[in-house]
Parts: structure tokens; sequence; C-alpha cells
């Protein structure tokens, strides 16, 4: 874990936000917004620790992956602020694609039993969920069908099927689409559409002031020309689309990170 000190001032508000997802915390945009209010950020990569972070309320505010959200959804102290948007479409729902080499002779992931399969970490919506959930629509259990392990996230992912550390990944598919190679490379046996994007979330016993002020922050910011970011800004919290998520991964057991990590000491 690494943390942003954003401000000298006494401390009022702490935020964490995962890594991997590309918060463009040191943005004079938000970094004037957060020494603002005198907020410090911690920027995490392990994700247990963050969620189990989040489950003892160490945190005030937080931009983590939709699934993380899922092992807080029977903790009232949380509400939602915004939803990121793709920077292809520009609505607040992803897609993942289910990718291997182009000379594999496989045309369907079924053929693929015992193969290598990459993941970002067992927090990740679209490369440990999104398959999860594509095997259980036929009765498979991922840790059980795959051999799975974490690899380099997003384009590494790509990169890692077609040196051939693995047979296969699921990938956003706003990364796969990034780079033409990639369709030169790599084909797509399967996917898994709509599926909830990232989200920003704040306790509700704030200020109210704050979260009003950090939300309308959210929904207007807009990145830089020329700066790639995974997500481009932000849209309303769409907590309809997250609680249908949620059915779903409740139907998951298998899943190797069921149970909600503990708080740390």
């Amino acid at each position: 874990m690494t943390v942003v000190a954003l401000a000298q001032s006494a401390l009022k508000l702490k935020g964490a936000f995962d890594a991997n997802l590309d918060f463009p915390q040191l943005d004079p945009y938000w970094a004037s917004y957060f020494a603002d209010d005198s907020c410090t950020v911690a920027s995490f990569t392990d994700l247990g620790v963050l969620t189990a972070s989040l489950l003892a309320h160490r945190f005030d505010f937080c931009y983590l992956p939709s699934a993380n959200c899922f092992y807080l959804r029977d903790d009232t102290a949380y509400q939602g602020l915004a939803s990121a948007l793709s920077p292809r479409t520009k609505t607040p729902a992803q897609n993942s694609v289910f990718v291997v080499k182009s000379s594999n002779p496989a045309t369907r992931w079924q053929e693929l039993r015992r193969a290598r399969l990459g993941y970002i970490n067992t927090y990740c919506t679209t490369s440990y969920f999104a398959p999860s959930i594509l095997l259980a629509r036929e009765g498979q259990a991922l840790t059980s069908f795959f051999d799975a392990f974490p690899v380099a996230a997003w384009q590494g992912q790509i990169d890692a099927v077609v040196d051939g550390s693995i047979d296969a990944t699921m990938v956003y598919e706003d990364i796969w689409l990034a780079h033409p190679d990639n369709a030169a490379h790599t084909k797509i046996l399967a996917r898994l559409d709509d599926l909830p994007t990232p989200a920003f979330i704040a306790r509700k016993d704030i200020d109210p002031a704050f979260s009003s002020k950090l939300k309308t922050a959210l929904l207007a910011f807009t990145p830089a020309n020329g700066r790639e970011l995974l997500y481009a800004g932000f849209g309303d919290y769409q907590d309809a689309h997250m609680q249908r998520f949620f059915a779903e991964l409740e139907q998951l057991p298998d899943l190797c990170c069921a149970r909600a990590p503990r708080p740390p000491v």
C-alpha cells in the first residue's frame, strides 16, 4: 500500500482507491480537490486488505471494483455516489471477453478444461468474477475447471496469452479493443456483457455537504485530453445494476474469495 499525502493541514477525511483502476488522484483537478478538504488518499494493490479495511470503516470514501462492493452489500454504513463510465460507450456498464491465442484450435471455452486461465486478482469483476459467472451458468466451477492464477493486469493479461504464459483470460473489452494488434493475435470465444463498472462510495455518516460536493465533482470530471484511462469519468451510481450483479454472485459459493476478508488488526 502506498499513501499519497495531499494536504498539510489537519486530517478531515480518509479516502482509498484500487490502484489497478487508474484513478488520477494526482491529476491537478483531484489533487486540488482533496487538498482543499484536507483529505488523505491511500492506494491499494491488495484488495483483500482494502475490503477488510472498509468493513472496519477505516475509510470515509472509496473507489473500488463492483465485485468488492459485493462484500459490503449488507453494510448499511455506505452509500453509492457514482459509477464509472466506459470510455468506448460512455455508459456505466462494461463487457468482459474470453480470449485465447489466435492459433489455439479451441472454438469454445468448454474445450479448455485444465487450461491455464489468467486473472488480475480474485476481486476483479472482469477477469475473475466474469469467468466464474460464465462457467456457473453451465454448472461448472472456475477453480476446478481451469488452472487459474494471477497475471499482470489489463493489456498484461492479453500479452500473457500471446506469449504463451497462459492459455486464456477474460479481460475488459475496452482494453482488448484499444489495441488493433489484439484482434490479430487473439480471438474471442465467449463474452459476458452488461457488468457493473467500478463504484465510488462514501460513508453515510460523513458531512453531507462533503458527499454532495464529491458527487458533483465526480460527475463533472472530464479526463484531460490525450490521457488514457480505463474509465472515462462518472455517471450516477447504478444501484439496481449492482443488485442484479450481487444476486448472481450469491449463487457462486465456490469462489475462493466467497467469504469477506477479516479486518486487519
